[in-house]
């Protein structure tokens, strides 16, 4: 059983997130824990301190349970064979109370609906951000949806391939969504070994993976009709990747579902 912490809002970024991880049930057993953080008010807004502002904030949390309530009932609606917990509402810093929930319990996967502008400078902050950083589980971001047919691990480098190596196995372990290893044209000598190792690791967790194939589409973005032959991307990234970092430059053209996976 796949845990997944799902972070949500009242919007279509939330919408997004909630459907994708729902998606992602259709093939393995997952475990949905949504929270919604409800944005503390500045002390300046609060009116008075102590017990005042503790019920004020519990308020916001009452106001919040309402709010999410009806919304989350129609968005599950779509796929009732997936287990969603009660939704979790807590007031304050939004990534200090994931971080909260990330270190108090253990979870298996981190969902979000990209909330922020999918561009280069964006990701870049989003990836040093103090909640991925601190993150040690795989990140799915969803911009947009997609229909998932397999999982696509481009194969671009060995440090990122070995990062992946790591975190699928677990995360894949028996999954029906086949998995297809591509690796980065004309450096496919070099990357043969370490994705064979990856190949066997997922074949051992009972993955389905196929024939090895020619990753021909980076530094250039893939074409929307690639992107929907498979509908979602695991790809590996470092933790102090620069600004110009080409990959991000890349990804901020990537449109589809992304795992994430951070070293």
């Amino acid at each position: 059983m796949i845990k997944a912490l799902v972070s949500i809002d009242v919007d279509l970024a939330a919408s997004r997130t909630i459907r994708f991880a729902c998606q992602l049930g259709y093939f393995m057993p997952v475990e949905l824990h949504p929270v919604y953080i409800k944005e503390s008010p500045s002390r300046e807004l609060s009116i008075g301190s102590g017990w005042a502002r503790h019920h004020w904030e519990q308020e916001l949390v009452q106001e919040g349970k309402k709010e999410i309530a009806e919304w989350m009932a129609s968005e599950i609606d779509y796929s009732p064979e997936v287990k969603v917990m009660e939704p979790r509402v807590v007031c304050g810093d939004r990534d200090a109370e994931l971080l909260r929930f990330m270190e108090a319990e253990s979870f298996d996967l981190y969902v979000e609906g990209a909330r922020f502008p999918w561009n280069q400078a964006m990701l870049y902050q989003k990836i040093h951000s103090r909640l991925f950083q601190r993150t040690q589980m795989p990140i799915a971001l969803a911009p947009v949806l997609r229909k998932i047919h397999k999982l696509l691990v481009p194969c671009l480098d060995a440090a990122g391939t070995r990062a992946l190596g790591q975190v699928l196995p677990q995360l894949w372990s028996g999954c029906s969504i086949p998995v297809a290893l591509s690796l980065l044209q004309g450096q496919e000598a070099v990357l043969q070994p370490e994705a064979q190792r990856v190949r066997e690791a997922l074949e051992q967790a009972s993955c389905q993976v196929g024939p090895e194939e020619v990753f021909t589409n980076f530094p250039a973005p893939p074409p929307d009709e690639y992107l929907r032959e498979y509908g979602l991307m695991a790809l590996a990234l470092e933790r102090g990747s620069h600004k110009d970092n080409p990959r991000l430059a890349w990804l901020s053209q990537f449109k589809a579902p992304l795992l994430l996976a951070l070293y």
